[in-house]
């Protein structure tokens, strides 16, 4: 006879102990769209600086980026996009990444956030996955020049007048490239010129009021075990939800606050506990750099006055390390230091080791850290800043407001408490849907709106949990997902490679880094070298195998399944004697 489950007041499962938790809350959730937050926050602050782009030297106020959005979103509207067709953003954290984000939750268009480091094929794959109808990218940054590489996956663009609709066979969804320049390039729109194309500014009002809530806002790209990525759906609501508990967990309530933000924008994290927050919040967001660099992160903290800080682990160790040689010479750098009040961490498990020593150099930063995901939310467990040193060295926090979870074994059935186990979520915060992959929704979302994790956690009955680790293969190298079949399908590519095992294996810095071992086909000389520039330029740089060993065999189960736990204890071993 099953066991018939009941819950108290603090929403555990209670009778037979199972792991189980539901956080009700203490208020309702917000029925809005991001386009409404924008429009709270200009209200309520119009002169208040939004966002300060340290390296861009520019600012925007929250009534700017109202208006600009409003008038890039008219302009887009004007070129032909309509609500629900796809603009694709490429870029590193700007204005005008900021801005255009939030045109399109103005005009009801979704937008798909990919990585700047995707190269080619990763970006091609991407566009013809959603459709996207529209690009809109930086010019170029570090190697990458992203018009170039959208010119060598269209060949019709280098022939299309500029500023003109493009009709390529190889992209055949994609009508216009939006460029973030002064230049005129073939095929291609200025991004400026786009903001100034239309005054119909009602008309971008009128969209706004009938996108809904659950209209779908974006497409993030989580990698999958099957070597494709994923485009996880996530709607206006479950980004306006998630971003306003977080603030509400970690005690965000005097105001203006400002918040420097060194994580990517196209990630989790940067919209929800970055931009959309700030809004929620009319917290003013400071860009250190267009991607992590602690040296620019060292002088936004002594420029700008900063209450918080977000960022992965591996930033903080960074920032830690450069801090510990600095702050003995220069108290004005000990001034700024001891003015942060929030040290928040997210996309990888931080140590006790680390939160002690952000302790030192940042003495008045309360820790705050979180497990969450793109698709069930930036946060599904967080801490807070009044939790106890204990909680906040040995879990990942408590279970965020108007969030069940409960964790399972490989049947799906729940485990009792303390018991390690895959955590599944079920909220407002769930992904809508993986873009058109309907086989792949079904096996992540069961039919009564549960969505499976694949990580391992340990719940406790107060609803605080600790991280255990994933149940597949995941590789997370300094708050980067990686999964590692994606690197060796593209390994083996190469003429001379027979097999490619990947799996990450110990980094004091990153967490992790990636390792391949590789089975050669007879009589190649491949090294690890020629390994490494094989992969240059055709997978992200956060993708190479950094390193690489060569084996005559793989040790393999008695079903003939490689054991790559066996690999990877092999290669730390190796790498450990010869350090």
């Amino acid at each position: 006879m099953a066991a018939v489950l009941s819950c108290n007041r603090n929403g555990k499962a209670k009778g037979k102990g199972l792991s189980y938790y539901h956080n009700p809350g203490t208020e309702p959730l917000q029925m809005k769209t991001i386009g409404q937050v924008l429009d709270e926050a200009a209200e309520k602050c119009p002169n208040q600086e939004a966002v300060i782009s340290h390296c861009e030297k520019r600012t925007i106020t929250f009534q700017e980026a109202k208006e600009q959005a409003e008038q890039l979103g008219a302009g887009f509207l004007k070129l032909g996009l309509r609500p629900g067709d796809r603009i694709a953003l490429i870029g590193v954290n700007t204005i005008h990444w900021y801005t255009t984000a939030l045109a399109c939750a103005k005009a009801g268009i979704i937008i798909v956030m990919l990585n700047p480091a995707y190269q080619a094929s990763e970006i091609e794959y991407a566009l013809k996955k959603v459709g996207a109808k529209a690009v809109v990218s930086d010019h170029k940054f570090k190697t990458q020049n992203f018009p170039a590489i959208l010119m060598s996956l269209a060949n019709g663009m280098i022939s299309a007048p500029h500023g003109q609709p493009l009709s390529c066979p190889e992209l055949p969804d994609l009508f216009y490239v939006i460029v973030a320049t002064e230049e005129n390039l073939p095929g291609c729109y200025r991004l400026q010129d786009i903001m100034t194309l239309s005054n119909e500014i009602e008309t971008i009002r009128d969209i706004q009021e009938k996108v809904q809530p659950d209209d779908p806002y974006c497409i993030q790209f989580s990698s999958g075990t099957t070597g494709s990525p994923k485009g996880a759906v996530l709607s206006h609501f479950a980004l306006v939800n998630c971003s306003y508990y977080l603030g509400k967990r970690i005690g965000i309530q005097e105001t203006p606050l400002t918040l420097c933000l060194p994580v990517p924008l196209f990630h989790i994290f940067g919209t929800s506990a970055g931009v959309i927050l700030a809004l929620s919040y009319q917290i003013t967001m400071v860009f250190p750099a267009p991607i992590f660099s602690k040296e620019f992160l060292i002088d936004s903290l002594q420029i700008y006055k900063t209450d918080i800080i977000f960022g992965t682990p591996t930033m903080f160790l960074d920032l830690y390390k450069e801090l510990d040689s600095l702050l003995p010479k220069s108290p004005k750098l000990q001034e700024s230091c001891a003015r942060v009040k929030i040290i928040g961490t997210g996309g990888s498990h931080i140590t006790p080791d680390l939160i002690k020593k952000l302790s030192k150099v940042l003495p008045n930063g309360d820790f705050v850290g979180a497990l969450g995901m793109t698709e069930a939310g930036a946060a599904c467990f967080l801490s807070s800043r009044n939790d106890k040193l204990e909680d906040k060295y040995n879990t990942v926090g408590r279970v965020i407001d108007h969030l069940e979870v409960k964790v399972v074994d490989g049947d799906g059935r729940m485990v009792p408490f303390g018991t390690p186990g895959e955590v599944w979520y079920r909220s407002y915060s769930n992904l809508l849907e993986y873009w058109s992959d309907e086989r792949m929704t079904k096996e992540a979302k069961t039919k009564s709106g549960w969505f499976k994790s694949g990580d391992i956690i340990v719940l406790r009955e107060d609803g605080y949990a600790s991280i255990k680790g994933r149940i597949k293969h995941m590789i997370i190298r300094g708050g980067e997902n990686i999964f590692p079949i994606e690197i060796e399908n593209f390994l083996q590519t190469h003429p001379d490679i027979l097999e490619a095992e990947v799996y990450g294996v110990e980094d004091k810095r990153l967490g992790e880094e990636i390792a391949a071992s590789i089975k050669l086909k007879p009589l190649s000389n491949l090294t690890e070298a020629n390994i490494k520039e094989y992969c240059k330029g055709k997978i992200a740089h956060f993708k190479i195998p950094k390193y690489v060993r060569f084996v005559d065999n793989f040790p393999l189960t008695a079903t003939r399944k490689v054991q790559k736990f066996l690999l990877k204890e092999t290669h730390e071993k190796e790498l450990n004697e010869h350090k």
